[in-house]
């Protein structure tokens, strides 16, 4: 999917108004997922104690995107390739993480294909907003290609990592582990997605209806487990 979302700018002329209701419904499948999915599973294994792990979670992406993987301006001129290659850490090092939580979905059968669709309706515009940046900065279609194949890596190894370490632990190990998951994923659609859901006034319930549909979704999966 990462491969796609990165070649959509180079091939493609999606309309934005195409790729913004991607988006959307990406922000409901998280938040449906998160919700409906994994803090139920990770309260059968650690009941109460889901709180501290999921706000680890959340302030962990929150706080590498917000205060270390950034890179202001000193002025009203940034060096374009310094910006592409800084936007290119930061996601790989999302996707590590958020591959983690697909190798921790994994491990419970039930949850393993749920994961597996958020992170894959996330990992769309997030490539092509990789893609994206790099082809307005001019970088050469060799050069993306090889980026957004690295990148395209980060999760399959940050769920392998996560799966072999992880095998064969504790249920409550586990617990800790899910729910952890959902706490990056509250932070992914609460700060990365959501935002982007209500940015078009033009086509604001469009962007709300896609959004209730990613959630729909999620919670008659749940219904039908």
């Amino acid at each position: 999917m990462a491969w796609l979302g990165g070649a959509i700018p180079l091939f493609f002329r999606w309309r934005p108004l195409v790729i913004h209701l991607f988006i959307s419904l990406g922000a409901g499948i998280l938040l449906g997922a998160a919700f409906l999915h994994m803090l139920p599973d990770s309260a059968e294994y650690i009941g109460s104690k889901l709180g501290p792990p999921a706000l680890l979670g959340f302030l962990l992406l929150y706080i590498l995107e917000k205060f270390i993987l950034t890179h202001p301006c000193p002025s009203d001129y940034c060096e374009y390739h310094h910006v592409g290659l800084m936007a290119f850490i930061g996601l790989s090092v999302h996707s590590l993480i958020t591959g983690m939580a697909l190798g921790a979905g994994i491990l419970i059968p039930k949850l393993g294909l749920v994961v597996f669709f958020a992170v894959v309706l996330h990992k769309l515009p997030a490539s092509l907003s990789l893609s994206s940046l790099l082809v307005k900065e001019k970088y050469k279609i060799q050069s993306i290609a090889v980026i957004i194949l690295i990148f395209s890596f980060m999760i399959p190894i940050g769920a392998f990592l996560t799966y072999f370490f992880a095998k064969g632990t504790t249920t409550v190990t586990l617990g800790y582990l899910i729910a952890f998951s959902s706490g990056t994923f509250f932070h992914v659609a609460a700060d990365d997605l959501l935002p982007e859901v209500h940015s078009r006034f033009d086509h604001r319930k469009e962007s709300l209806a896609t959004f209730l549909l990613g959630i729909l979704i999620m919670w008659l999966i749940a219904v039908l487990e």
